[in-house]
């Protein structure tokens, strides 16, 4: 049977249809790729390329084997890249993560660069979806590990939460509270609190602070996306109470809507990565959590003092 080696001598003529670029392409020496051909030309019992003077070409035999050889060297790249993937301490190939959109641009522009420069060797592809069906996809195995905006309480899964993020109060630049540095809960009496639509987490969290402080929970408009809301405040429609993350990211930059804290009692949501408990890469997605984690520390609600 031919060697991988041979094949890949093989195929490198075909490419270059030049021995002396064939070999430099395989970093050997010319006479050791001839003889390899030589070697697998015996093995094979059939001719496969034919040099002269003028140039080489392959023979119909040769061709349809250096077709072959292709796809048989991309399926050896293939089973190599598994390993390195089921390697648990190999942070190097790729990850697949699964994100949704409240939440992945926003931590990721935040731990991109320090993933990148820790950890050269690996190719993160994010996917955003749905929060409903994302942890059947990780249970299917197309996603690696997914980042969340709570614990999917799985019991298959491994949680690590990365940030207690708390919500803040977003609201028209010249609203009697803007000038505020921050804003008690109980300033929000009347007001109209713009939130997502019904089966977001956010959503109940918010409703009951309208409960609780006699804010007017707007029934009748409901925003299915981040900007959706921000955009709603800035048409003077309501406040809304929007991520510290997203806050950061997309509403500083506004001329139309500010931010501002809550003195006490914010909302708040866990970010968290998860994966697989059958997994051979646990320590590897655990020290990839930890990575994470540390740039978003900045933006962690502070635990209540006792």
């Amino acid at each position: 049977m031919p060697r991988i080696q041979q094949l890949r001598y093989l195929v490198a003529v075909a490419d270059t249809l030049s021995f002396s670029r064939a070999a430099e392409a395989c970093h050997v020496t010319q006479p050791t790729l001839s003889m390899q051909l030589k070697e697998l030309e015996e093995r094979l019992g059939s001719r496969l390329v034919e040099r002269t003077r003028a140039r080489v070409i392959l023979t119909p035999v040769g061709a349809e084997i250096a077709r072959r050889a292709r796809n048989i060297l991309a399926e050896v790249e293939d089973i190599r890249e598994i390993a390195r993937r089921d390697d648990p301490d190999a942070l190097q190939g790729t990850l697949q993560m699964g994100v949704v959109q409240t939440v992945g641009a926003y931590v990721l522009s935040l731990a991109m660069p320090s993933l990148r420069e820790t950890f050269p060797h690996l190719r993160i592809f994010v996917r955003e979806d749905r929060l409903e069906v994302l942890p059947r996809k990780l249970s299917d195995g197309v996603h690696d590990v997914l980042l969340l905006p709570d614990d999917p309480n799985h019991a298959d899964f491994t949680a690590v939460r990365l940030i207690r993020e708390p919500l803040q109060l977003v609201l028209p630049a010249d609203h009697r509270l803007a000038s505020r540095e921050t804003v008690s809960p109980e300033d929000l009496s009347g007001e109209t609190i713009l939130t997502m639509e019904r089966g977001h987490r956010l959503h109940d969290q918010i409703a009951r602070l309208c409960s609780d402080v006699g804010a007017i929970h707007a029934r009748d408009y409901a925003g299915t996306t981040l900007d959706t809301l921000r955009q709603m405040v800035a048409t003077g429609m309501g406040l809304s109470l929007l991520p510290a993350l997203y806050v950061r990211s997309d509403v500083l930059r506004e001329k139309l809507v500010v931010a501002r804290p809550l003195a006490k009692g914010a909302p708040t949501r866990d970010i968290m990565m998860v994966w697989r408990n059958s997994s051979s890469r646990q320590s590897t997605y655990a020290l990839l959590a930890e990575t994470i984690r540390e740039c978003l520390i900045p933006w962690e609600e502070p635990e209540p003092q006792r």
